[in-house]
């Protein structure tokens, strides 16, 4: 947890991130995924989706991708695996990050486009009902690919 409380706008990011993810984990479980969408979520590219989650929640509450926003993943990833297999997770998506890994800099723009898509109410989020379905080579690139000229 964090050492200082949230701020308002990190609140509805952490808010926003936890309701993002146990709806698409009610979906998953719902289809009957055939595995266990732990297994899937924990991949370079899962990873990879939860901190674009977050990154994407903080660019639409003006929020930083700071220490802070790390802490707010922290916080989803207890939410969703619980410790010490999140605290694990944290630190393995930062790693990824930091090594600029391929598969996780794929996934990164599917969790961010699909949380700014959620608070514009432009879509549904489907990346972890995917992921659980075993149909990540489905999602091919990064959603939206490179800006339009």
């Amino acid at each position: 947890m964090p050492s200082s409380p949230l701020s308002k706008p990190q609140r509805r990011v952490l808010d926003d991130a936890l309701r993002l993810v146990r709806n698409q984990r009610k979906q998953a479980d719902a289809e009957g995924a055939p595995f266990a969408p732990e297994q899937a979520w924990t991949t370079p590219f899962g990873l990879g989706y939860f901190v674009g989650v977050v990154d994407g929640l903080c660019q639409a509450h003006g929020v930083p991708f700071d220490g802070m926003a790390l802490a707010i993943l922290g916080l989803v990833l207890d939410d969703t695996f619980q410790r010490p297999q999140s605290d694990r997770l944290r630190q393995r998506a930062i790693d990824l990050m930091q090594a600029g890994d391929a598969d996780f800099e794929r996934g990164r723009p599917w969790g961010g486009n699909e949380a700014l898509g959620v608070q514009r109410g432009l879509t549904k989020p489907v990346g972890l009902v995917h992921l659980a379905r075993g149909d990540e080579g489905r999602m091919g690139g990064p959603v939206g690919g490179p800006a339009q000229a």
